[in-house]
C-alpha cells in the first residue's frame, strides 16, 4: 500500500467512524495538514479519490488543496493537448493500454479489470480492486486462517501459508491472473481480500498492508503475498 493509499484509508476510517460532520472535517483537516509540505503526495491523494464523495470531503476539510486541484487540472489539460498535437496517445497512455495481455481464456474478473484499466480507470484500477477485495472480506466476516484459506481455495486458487513472520501467503493457479501476461503483479483483488480477512482477525485494530511480490502473470510459478500490520488504530 502506497503512502497516498494509507492516507486515503485513514480518511475513510474517519468518514465512517466520526458521526458529526464538524468533528469529521476537523479530523480530516488535522490529518491532511501533516502532509502540507508534500505536494506530490497530496496530489496523489486527490487523483486517487477523484469522482468520489471522499474527494469532496477532503476539499471541504482542507481548502488549501483546491490550489493543488487546479494544478492537476492544468497538468491533465497539457497532457491532452500534447496527445492531440502528437496525433495519438502520449507514451504513458500507450504503456497503460499495453499493460496486460491475455494468452488464453481468462476469468471474468481479469477481463473486467483490464477493460476498466484501459478505458475508464487507468492505474486507479489497482486501488479500486484492492479495496473491493478488502471490503468483501470484511463484509463476509472471515476472521480465522482456516476459513480464509478454504474460501480462497474455492474463489481464487490453491492457497497456503508459507511462513508467519512476515506472514507470507502463496496462491497457485490464481483465477485472477490465469492466462494473463503482464510486466508486474496484477492480483489486486486477491491482495485486498487477504488484507480484509487479516484486519478481521485483529478486530480491525490495525490497517493491514498486503503486497504481491510474485505473480504468475509475470512468469513466476505462483502468486506470493507479503503482509504486515502497518498502522495501529487507537
Amino acid at each position: 500500500m502506497t503512502n497516498a493509499m494509507k492516507i486515503i484509508e485513514m480518511l475513510r476510517i474517519i468518514d465512517n467512524r466520526a458521526k458529526f460532520m464538524g468533528i469529521k472535517l476537523t479530523m480530516m483537516k488535522n490529518l491532511l495538514e501533516k502532509y502540507k509540505d508534500n505536494k506530490e503526495l497530496l496530489k496523489e491523494v486527490l487523483k486517487l479519490t477523484e469522482g468520489t464523495r471522499l474527494h469532496e470531503l477532503i476539499l471541504e476539510a482542507y481548502p488549501p488543496l483546491e490550489e493543488l486541484e487546479k494544478e492537476l487540472r492544468e497538468e491533465e489539460y497539457k497532457i491532452k493537448i500534447a496527445s492531440e498535437e502528437g496525433g495519438g496517445e502520449v507514451e504513458g497512455e500507450k504503456e497503460k493500454r499495453e499493460f496486460c495481455a491475455f494468452d488464453g481464456p481468462v476469468s471474468l474478473i481479469a477481463y473486467t479489470k483490464e477493460y476498466l484499466r484501459k478505458y475508464y480507470l487507468g492505474n486507479n484500477v489497482t486501488r479500486i480492486f484492492y479495496d473491493i477485495g478488502k471490503d468483501y472480506a470484511i463484509k463476509l466476516g472471515i476472521n480465522n486462517y482456516e476459513d480464509m484459506i478454504n474460501f480462497m481455495k474455492e474463489e481464487f486458487g490453491e492457497t497456503s501459508i508459507e511462513k508467519s513472520e512476515p506472514l507470507t501467503i502463496i496462491v497457485r493457479n490464481n483465477k485472477e491472473c490465469k492466462n494473463c501476461r503482464a510486466s508486474e503483479p496484477v492480483c489486486y483483488l486477491t491482495a485486498g481480500f487477504i488484507a480484509g480477512c487479516l484486519e478481521n482477525m485483529v478486530d480491525r485494530k490495525y490497517i493491514v498492508d498486503v503486497v504481491e511480490k510474485k505473480c504468475q502473470a509475470v512468469g513466476d510459478p505462483y502468486c506470493l503475498f507479503i503482509t504486515r500490520k502497518s498502522i495501529r488504530l487507537d
